[in-house]
């Protein structure tokens, strides 16, 4: 905090997560653009493999922005304290950290379990991270979401889904 107990920007927890989930999304939509132009089997983007990670990106992108609306909007609202800052910030490094060790884990076992079963499994450990307890609401989220994911790319758009 500096003297007149303000946060300064870059120590918002909101314009930290902005900046990461940016520059994450500039890389992966860079990635996706470079791979696609070079790819020659991809002709157009509706079959092309990298279309589903251009939509993340700019969705990733679309949260950067609205995460850093809620930075700027921090700092003029009522600020505070010095400890609860330092913990949130702390939690939300944790967190970053399960949600990216857990993509990761997704990324490795997507090549052994193909889309439905992977994506059911990444979706049900974040649910139980995340707090839920019921198994069926895990199950049927889970289930639910990866069936309207793939009706959604891998049928309607016919986009190939690893």
């Amino acid at each position: 905090m500096d003297n007149n107990g303000k946060k300064s920007l870059l120590r918002n927890s909101n314009c930290q997560d902005s900046i990461f989930v940016g520059l994450c999304s500039v890389a992966l939509l860079a990635y996706s653009l470079y791979h696609h132009a070079n790819d020659r089997n991809t002709g157009e983007w509706k079959t092309s493999p990298y279309l589903f990670p251009v939509l993340i990106s700019v969705f990733g992108l679309l949260l950067a922005v609205s995460l850093m609306a809620d930075a700027l909007h921090d700092l003029h609202s009522v600020q505070e304290t010095a400890n609860a800052v330092e913990g949130g910030a702390k939690h939300n490094l944790v967190g970053a950290l399960v949600f990216i060790a857990a993509s990761v884990a997704y990324y490795l076992l997507m090549p052994l379990l193909h889309f439905i079963p992977a994506t059911i499994v990444f979706l049900g450990g974040l649910f139980v991270y995340l707090g839920e307890r019921k198994w069926w609401k895990i199950l049927l989220l889970s289930v639910i979401t990866t069936g309207a994911v793939y009706a959604l790319f891998g049928l309607g758009l016919n986009v190939r889904l690893p």
